[in-house]
């Protein structure tokens, strides 16, 4: 039967929740990582989303280094479903992923955002579409607790 001793202490379940934990660690951190935004962009960026006259007059192509487009920035810096129906209309992708892989649907997601979250998927995201490691904008929700975000997102389909 073998030495019980030679067993390793840690169960294979216990290796698997290990690896799991690591890599939800890393998913957060990209996603974090893509919530970084200067100060003076910030700044300017929440100026742009409450102003009905700043945002029409705003760049279209506008990205930053971190390749969000105005359409992730929306998510994150306060816009409302207007701007998402605005800018969807002016040919902004919801398909178009940031460096780390996400796109606007999923850091709505992660924000916890229902009123852009169905914004988005009124004007045509794809619930399904897959990001780094992936993920679905459901998965992201999963991952960060918003357990009302999937029930939300399942009435709007």
């Amino acid at each position: 039967m073998g030495n019980y001793k030679s067993r390793p202490t840690q169960t294979c379940t216990d290796e698997w929740k290990k690896k799991v934990s690591e890599s939800y660690t890393i998913i957060t951190e990209r996603l974090e990582d893509d919530l970084l935004i200067k100060e003076k962009e910030l700044t300017e960026l929440k100026h742009v989303f409450s102003s009905d006259e700043a945002f029409g007059k705003v760049n279209l192509n506008y990205r930053t280094e971190t390749g969000l487009s105005l359409l992730h920035l929306c998510c994150i810096c306060e816009g409302n479903k207007s701007h998402i129906r605005t800018l969807m209309l002016k040919g902004l992708r919801p398909s178009r992923l940031t460096r780390n892989g996400f796109t606007a649907l999923h850091l709505a997601a992660y924000k916890d955002n229902a009123e852009l979250l169905t914004a988005l998927l009124h004007s045509g995201a794809d619930i399904q579409q897959v990001g780094y490691g992936a993920l679905t904008a459901l998965h992201i929700a999963t991952i960060a607790g918003h357990h009302e975000m999937l029930f939300h997102s399942q009435l709007v389909l």
